[in-house]
Order: C-alpha cells, then sequence, then structure tokens
C-alpha cells in the first residue's frame, strides 16, 4: 500500500510537537515517503472531553485513502471517526489507545483498523481488552504509554503495515514479539 497523507494524532494533553513529531521523523528515517500532518487536536487540553476531538475530526476530514495514526487518546478519535463516517477509505493505526474514554466507545471490528498496545501500559489499563474485537490488535509486554522510548519499533511496525498491511504488520509483530 502506498499512502500519499498520513495524520498523526496526539494524545490527550499532547501536542502536533511532542511524539507524534518524533514518530514522524522515525517513519521518515524508516524511508516512509508521504504528506504528513500533525493537526493540534482539541484534547491537547487534558480537560476537553474525547468527543470534541471527534467532532473536530469529522469538521475536517483526513483525505480520501489516508492512514491516519493516533497515539492515546489520538488512536481512539481516529478509529471512532472512522467508524461513524468514513468505514471504507481510511486505515487507522490507534497506538497505546484505550477502547474508550470520556463519552466515546468503540463498538465494532471494522477492516482497515489496527491496534498497537501494551500489556504493562498502566495509563489505558482495563480499557484495552476489547482491541481483538475491534482491529487488527497487537500486544506487546515492551510497550509502555511512554511511545517515545519504543519510537524504532513503533516505526518499523507502522512500516510493515504501509508495506504489507494487516499481514505485513502480523508478521512484523511476531518477530518484534520474539
Amino acid at each position: 500500500m502506498r499512502f500519499e497523507n498520513i495524520i498523526l494524532l496526539h494524545g490527550k494533553g499532547g501536542s502536533p510537537h511532542g511524539s507524534v513529531a518524533q514518530l514522524q521523523a522515525e517513519l521518515e528515517r524508516h524511508g516512509v515517503v508521504a504528506r504528513f500532518e500533525r493537526p493540534r487536536m482539541p484534547h491537547s487540553d487534558p480537560d476537553v472531553l474525547a468527543e470534541r476531538s471527534v467532532d473536530a475530526l469529522i469538521a475536517a476530514p483526513p483525505p480520501a485513502g489516508s492512514l491516519v495514526i493516533g497515539i492515546s487518546l489520538g488512536g481512539l478519535v481516529a478509529a471512532k471517526m472512522q467508524a461513524d463516517v468514513r468505514i471504507d477509505d481510511l486505515h487507522v493505526i490507534a497506538i497505546s489507545s484505550p477502547t474508550w474514554a470520556d463519552g466515546v466507545k468503540l463498538g465494532r471490528k471494522l477492516p482497515n483498523r489496527a491496534s498497537i498496545f501494551g500489556t504493562n501500559d498502566d495509563v489505558i489499563a482495563g480499557r484495552t481488552s476489547a482491541w481483538p474485537q475491534l482491529a487488527d490488535a497487537y500486544e506487546f509486554p515492551w510497550l509502555t504509554h511512554d511511545t517515545d522510548a519504543h519510537k524504532v519499533r513503533l516505526a518499523e511496525l507502522v512500516r510493515a503495515y504501509i508495506d504489507g498491511g494487516a499481514s505485513g504488520l502480523g508478521e512484523c509483530a511476531a518477530r518484534l514479539r520474539r
């Protein structure tokens, strides 16, 4: 697969210049060529509910055929927007994301959706068990909520998805679990 547009969504209290910028730089080092966007989401203010960010993403949607990668709450927001309005043309990868927050909850599995999360991630603990019913889900014991510390492996996983879809991601995940 080739994505002309890759949209990177930050987590709650984050910014376009934090973890998503580091992930973008690592993806570029891994040879990913695309038009990257890192919008500031309403949930950059930690007091803003997730619903406002879903509404904002729906109001300013990614271009057709985009890959949307969200870290933490950004992943949930991307997956919810995909479920509500953009099932057929978007690909979503949720990294270290919960399946619910505030009034936003995912309800069904969709194609072109993957989740990468950590077994020992205390920030989203108790909110990841449904991922296998909602996406192609990949769980890792080494992945904590500090995605900056894992950006090289995360970029490998994203690159594998870009190169081979869910099967490419699955093969890379198996290798990184060893």
